[in-house]
């Protein structure tokens, strides 16, 4: 992870380029790009997490969709913030002004550093989840498109209502959260809060970062099954990869089925438990990942082809979420498409999966 006073330097030396670091958003202009040329990158953690090869999926159909499926790169950070910086600066040192990118940030204090990155190339830059709070596309870069997420507090609070439910209403929780300077995970861990006021015979005895992954979930909740024993009732957690990592430890302390657990992001394996109704899974949410990879991509190549000139683009449009899909039960897991299912995606209106502004 990249310290705060490293991205410091390295956007002050991205900056020195062009003498003026970030332009006014509203003296941008639309690309010239020719179609043909642009080159597609998108860069999230990595396939060990379901959730990218969802993301992956949207957009490989985009990128087909306009004949470009020969210019697409997928590029992996593997939670590494330096190493994500140093292979966005490399490709677009080698596609240069018509490279589109769709990434996914390790970490807040990690974009100011790629947004000068992109626009020292005049390149074009969508995001996805994570920014430091106060900074936009409208106020920072032209070339900066769009910031696109989604709201993480009903995705917590009603997966965390659901696990209450399913306990009767009371008890005692453990609680696995996400990358903690990341905005989702912040999101998502106040939605258990406000589920939590409204449940005051539930009571949390313990959260813990497990940085998104499964097999450090797997630990924190071996750690807290150890700790707490028998007090334990339900786990919630932040994203489904922990939520799985938990579900492996509660089945070696003999407890899985027994403990109900609940989380978000909409990955098969987490759909395929709660449908079963077997190992104690009782909710998730739907996947947004192919439609944020498709739709990433489709933003900032409409940008960089001229099709659309981000600074004249209403606020809704540079920093939005995504309509909310809600909660997926046993009673509707049967119903959902695969997450990795892109048949559906429209690129004809890249608007279209725009919910409702980010207020900073």
């Amino acid at each position: 992870m990249l310290s705060a006073a490293v991205v410091l330097t390295l956007t002050v030396a991205g900056c020195a380029g062009n003498g003026s670091g970030f332009t006014d958003a509203a003296s941008g202009k639309g690309g010239t790009c020719d179609p043909k040329q642009v080159h597609l990158v998108q860069s999230g953690r990595g396939f060990e997490n379901p959730y990218y090869v969802a993301v992956d999926a949207g957009a490989r159909a985009f990128a087909k969709s306009v004949g470009l499926q020969n210019n697409y790169t997928w590029i992996a950070s593997e939670g590494d913030s330096s190493k994500q910086l140093t292979q966005i600066q490399s490709l677009l040192a080698k596609y240069g002004r018509c490279t589109v990118l769709n990434v996914d940030p390790n970490d807040n204090s990690i974009l100011p550093a790629i947004v000068t990155a992109v626009q020292r190339q005049n390149a074009w830059l969508v995001t996805q989840w994570n920014k430091p709070d106060g900074m936009t596309p409208a106020t920072s870069s032209a070339h900066w498109v769009a910031h696109m997420s989604v709201d993480g507090v009903p995705q917590g609070y009603n997966t965390a209502k659901a696990l209450f439910q399913a306990m009767g209403g009371k008890g005692n929780i453990v609680a696995l959260e996400g990358i903690l300077d990341n905005v989702p995970a912040q999101q998502r861990f106040a939605g258990l809060q406000k589920a939590l006021k409204e449940f005051p015979q539930v009571h949390l005895l313990e959260a813990q970062t497990a940085n998104w992954d499964q097999t450090q979930a797997q630990n924190v909740t071996q750690t807290f099954l150890t700790k707490y024993g028998d007090k334990i009732n339900g786990v919630w957690s932040a994203n489904d990869a922990m939520g799985l990592g938990a579900i492996e430890a509660l089945k070696a302390a003999g407890k899985v089925g027994v403990v109900k657990v609940s989380s978000v992001d909409g990955l098969q394996q987490t759909i395929d438990d709660v449908k079963a109704n077997n190992v104690g899974y009782v909710a998730t949410t739907r996947s947004t990942g192919s439609v944020q990879g498709g739709f990433g991509l489709a933003i900032g190549y409409a940008a960089a082809i001229g099709k659309i000139d981000p600074a004249k683009e209403p606020a809704e449009h540079r920093a939005f979420y995504l309509t909310y899909q809600g909660i997926v039960t046993s009673q509707n897991a049967g119903s959902l498409p695969s997450p990795t299912d892109a048949s559906g995606l429209n690129f004809n209106n890249i608007w279209s999966v725009v919910a409702s502004p980010i207020g900073n």
